[in-house]
Parts: structure tokens; sequence; C-alpha cells
């Protein structure tokens, strides 16, 4: 296959950076998406790397990394996060764990969302499942299928354990085998 691979913000402290907390979600999916790109390739896959470094809004960082995902005629396009929101700074003993972002549950993108679940619960990160959305402009606007992997909360104290106990080169392994 051919495959887009991005990291889905800006780099840590700058404007447009991702979330922050116990984990840096700009850092670790930079990490991710470097690992990821070389397990992929490992596999016999090509793969461009659309992360963006340089965006001076958040809309600006979306659609540079939109139109570098659009330059190449790909089977698919993934977007690596992580997620917020749980709020959970102390543990609760439950890890928030991953979820995939798709347009529809349908071909290629339920299939490569459904594998990354598979693999990525594997390793320990609870199943949050596929979700169904169609207000996210990366997913609405790459030529190709898209997909956008939560890979776990960086305001969980057991996604935070779990992210360090594992490491991002095992997660990008995992992701990697889901997609494959």
């Amino acid at each position: 296959m051919k495959i887009n691979v991005h990291a889905g913000h800006n780099p840590a402290g700058k404007i447009a950076c991702g979330a922050s907390d116990l984990l840096d979600e700009s850092t670790e999916a930079r990490k991710i998406v470097k690992y990821l790109i070389k397990y992929l390739k490992k596999k016999g896959h090509t793969v461009y790397n659309c992360t963006v470094n340089n965006g001076t809004s958040q809309k600006d960082v979306l659609k540079k990394i939109v139109t570098m995902c659009n330059k190449h005629q790909v089977d698919l396009d993934i977007s690596i996060h992580l997620n917020s929101g749980r709020n959970d700074r102390k543990g609760d003993n439950k890890v928030g764990g991953c979820e995939v972002l798709v347009t529809a549950d349908t071909g290629i993108k339920k299939a490569a969302a459904k594998g990354v679940r598979r693999e990525m619960s594997r390793i320990g990160f609870t199943d949050r499942g596929t979700k169904v959305s169609n207000g996210l402009y990366f997913l609405n606007n790459t030529k190709a299928k898209a997909i956008l992997v939560e890979v776990c909360f960086v305001d969980d104290r057991d996604d935070y354990k779990l992210y360090y106990k594992v490491g991002a080169k095992e997660i990008a392994k995992a992701i990697a085998n889901g997609i494959a």
C-alpha cells in the first residue's frame, strides 16, 4: 500500500500544538509517527510523512497537512493524535484507551480502524471503538480514505503509566500491524 502518516498538530510550544498534561500530544505523536513510518516501510509499504511543523494557526496546520497528503496518490491517510478530556490525573485503575475516528465505518477505513483497535487492545489499551465523525477537517478533505487514531489520553494517569510501560516503539508497531 501507499500511505500518508502525520502527527496532527504543530510541535510542542508552538501555536496550534496538541494537548499537554501528563503526556504532551505533539511530542509523543511525533515519536509514534517516526516509528510507525519505519515499521510500515519494513512491511514493504510506501510511506510519506505529512507532519507539519510551521503552521501559523490551527486552520493553517490542518490545511498544510491536507495539502501535503493530497500531493500523494495513496490508499490511506493516517493522523496520529493523543486524546484529552478524561481529567483523571490521579488514576482510577482504568485505562482511557484508544479510539479511531472515520467519516464512515466502511471499506479500508473499517478494516484499518478495526485492526488498529485490536492491536492497541492487545498491548493493554482499552478499545473505545470506531467513531464516525463528519466534523473533522482532515477526515473530510483528504482525497484518499482517512483515519484519525487517538492513541490514549494525555490527562489520564493510567494511560500515562501504560504509555511509558509499552513505549512509543511498541505503540507504533501495534498501529502498523493493525494497518497491515
